[in-house]
């Protein structure tokens, strides 16, 4: 089984973290790291640190021994999960609270002026902000928990407040992807090779190659605005847009006839009528060997206005590609079942090391990480998965025989696969044009507006 040639997400150089052992890919201290300034105790640092840097001890696989591990720092989600208690504990409260007022106090947000810096900081800042938001709305915990994260909130409002971009900052961050293209770290022509640093460079520039999909949309009255995002914009609460793109072997031309011929002989509408979302039936045309896709992550930010405005830089770059379609085992795949999977993150210490590698590092393919997105509002914390390798965690839902996911029925974004009240919808995806690129930015950023955790934010600020 093929495996990746960087095997721990912090860099093999880089002596804040373990790389061996079952420790690797922690963090050796939960003191801060010079991310925002070559400080460690610079402002920024330490409440990046009180935000992002939290202990673990949980096993590594189901039955093991519990494992001490402080994990987190220079990654891209932020460690929250619904059975999280961690930033309601009285020390850590207290601790998180201390620098928040500091930063506010000092006027935080004026301490670096580079929008760069600011747009991240303050998407660091909102992801904690809608977290800790969600969790009232949900009314977990007790009255005085519920009051404390409210005080904590209504702060956190304010210095994203203050670290916010005027429009024409938000227009000249940077394209990164582009930047990591041309950074010649990476094989960009080919097909997907997990034996080497992949990333595609006709993915935005190709679309005879690379078809960018959206979802079918009826021509209906209604407004049917909040069924049109993906599951992952709904996970991160449209603080992030994703855009899909799918490569056939035969190009546009081959996808445009697929979808066609999936619309006409892959599903039963009438059980989808009954239903309220589509599956496909078990007999639906395949898709062909060598199809490849890419799922492309984007930071949102916030105006001026205060206003949710979809930006050019790149968040996370994951991928896949099939030698098969049906999951038999193939040891030419990095997954060891027919399929490529690769994954990138923006990286904080690349991005602000003058986009070195245009901010993307690839995560091992064997290194256990931890999946916040798709969690279930009972899971504990950490998730019901803990920690599990990227290959493992790509195969259980892209990959399983056992749970009929191969092949054509392993692309939930080819139908939207997520049930009513996550945004399924009437047909099967369609491409777009690349005049349609701004879509997913747009309907990112409308949905954001009518979401509570975002009247709660201007609650606050209108106080």
């Amino acid at each position: 089984m093929l495996t990746a040639p960087h095997s721990n997400i912090a860099g093999d150089a880089n002596p804040a973290y373990f790389h061996e052992g079952p420790a690797a890919g922690s963090l050796r201290s939960d003191q801060p790291l010079p991310i925002y300034d070559d400080d460690p105790q610079h402002l920024w640092n330490r409440l990046f640190a009180a935000l992002y840097i939290r202990p673990s001890h949980i096993p590594d696989e189901a039955g093991g021994a519990a494992v001490a591990r402080i994990e987190g720092g220079d990654i891209i989600d932020f460690l929250g999960w619904a059975g999280t208690t961690y930033w309601d504990e009285p020390d850590v409260n207290a601790g998180l609270n201390a620098v928040v007022d500091e930063f506010l106090a000092d006027d935080g947000a004026a301490l670096i002026d580079d929008p760069l810096y600011r747009a991240i900081l303050l998407r660091d800042v909102w992801a904690a902000f809608d977290f800790l938001t969600d969790q009232n709305i949900r009314r977990k915990g007790s009255i005085q928990i519920r009051r404390q994260r409210t005080e904590l909130c209504s702060k956190l409002a304010r210095i994203m407040q203050g670290l916010s971009l005027s429009d024409s900052e938000v227009e000249a961050l940077p394209d990164n992807y582009q930047t990591a293209i041309e950074s010649g770290e990476f094989i960009t022509s080919g097909a997907l090779n997990p034996s080497g640093n992949y990333l595609p460079g006709g993915l935005f520039s190709r679309p005879q190659e690379w078809v960018e999909i959206d979802f079918f949309q009826p021509d209906l009255h209604e407004d049917l605005s909040a069924r049109l995002i993906t599951l992952h914009t709904r996970s991160y609460r449209a603080r992030s847009y994703f855009r899909v793109f799918y490569r056939f072997p035969g190009g546009r031309t081959q996808l445009t006839a697929y979808l066609q011929e999936l619309n006409e002989t892959g599903i039963d509408w009438k059980q989808a009528a009954q239903d309220g979302f589509i599956l496909l039936k078990p007999d639906a045309p395949q898709i062909p060997v060598g199809t490849e896709l890419a799922l492309i992550q984007f930071m949102m930010t916030l105006n001026s206005d205060l206003q949710p405005v979809p930006t050019s830089v790149v968040e996370s770059v994951r991928m896949r590609s099939y030698l098969n379609v049906d999951g038999a085992a193939d040891r030419e795949s990095n997954t060891g079942v027919g399929m490529n999977v690769m994954e990138y993150t923006l990286k904080r210490l690349l991005l602000f090391d003058d986009l070195r590698h245009g901010g993307l590092a690839r995560e091992g393919d064997e290194i256990p990480l931890y999946r916040v997105i798709f969690q279930g509002e009972k899971d504990p914390d950490w998730g019901h998965d803990g920690r599990k390798a990227l290959f493992q965690q790509c195969v259980d839902c892209h990959m399983s025989p056992n749970a009929d996911r191969t092949g054509v029925h392993s692309l939930p974004s080819i139908v939207h696969m997520g049930g009513f009240d996550a945004g399924a919808q009437l047909g099967v995806a369609v491409p777009l044009t690349p005049e349609q690129q701004h879509v997913r930015g747009e309907r990112a950023a409308e949905w954001k507006l009518k979401h509570e955790t975002y009247r709660r934010l201007l609650e606050f600020l209108d106080r």
